[in-house]
């Protein structure tokens, strides 16, 4: 018997500050690699299609296996471009925000 199939998304925003033109900090979302957001140290994270939140797993698993980010709350998944909700769905829905993004 197969193992159900994951969410696994390795693409995401990470919340990034960059100077204002006038002086200080402003913050902006840059797209980035799971991987690549681990090793920088970033710590706020969010879907780069649905602005959802995500959650980090893999990062401990076997040696060459990519981390990578899921959907935390299943309805971004089931209506996010991104997610395994909505790739398998037959309804002809259509994709939309999360309802509880991350600002």
């Amino acid at each position: 018997m197969a193992a159900p199939e994951k969410e696994k998304m390795y693409d995401m925003e990470v919340k990034r500050r960059r100077v204002k033109e006038g002086g200080g900090y402003e913050p902006f979302w840059k797209v980035k690699k799971v991987a690549d957001a681990l090793v920088d140290g970033d710590t706020e994270f969010r879907c780069k299609d649905c602005r959802g939140e995500v959650k980090v797993l893999g990062k401990t698993s076997k040696a060459g296996a990519p981390a990578y980010v899921e959907h935390k709350h299943t309805a971004d998944g089931d209506f996010c471009p991104s997610g395994l909700g909505f790739k398998r769905a037959t309804d002809g829905r259509v994709t939309r925000w999360s309802e509880k993004p991350v600002a």
